[in-house]
């Protein structure tokens, strides 16, 4: 197998004029909804579904027949939940649980 010699980029190349990098705190773990949060007396719950390395068990239709509401009766699929005495207080809790998740896949 031969190699070229790199000799840099093309001399009509432009420097972009902003570099934007994406940085992923949970690898392997990505949302399907977004965070739907419910009050049931005085707690809140706050869910959000996901998937493991881009695999869900619902498919297109059936989230969108859902309305991507990690509440709704008819939601099959994977979710993280955070309780908490304030809807703020709710969300904090489920990122707490999404970080260990995310964790105890590596470990």
């Amino acid at each position: 197998m031969a190699f070229k010699e790199f000799k840099g980029p093309p001399e009509d190349y432009k420097q972009p004029e902003k570099l934007i990098v994406f940085q992923c705190s949970q690898i392997g773990v990505s949302g399907t909804t977004p965070v739907m949060v419910r009050q049931s007396g005085p707690e809140f719950e706050a869910r959000m579904g996901f998937a493991l390395f881009g695999s869900a068990q619902m498919s297109d239709a059936e989230f969108e027949a859902c309305g991507f509401n990690p509440f709704h009766d008819d939601f099959h699929d994977n979710y993280v939940r955070g309780i908490g005495a304030s809807q703020e207080a709710a969300i904090a809790a489920l990122k707490v649980e999404l970080d260990q998740l995310s964790e105890s896949i590596w470990r």
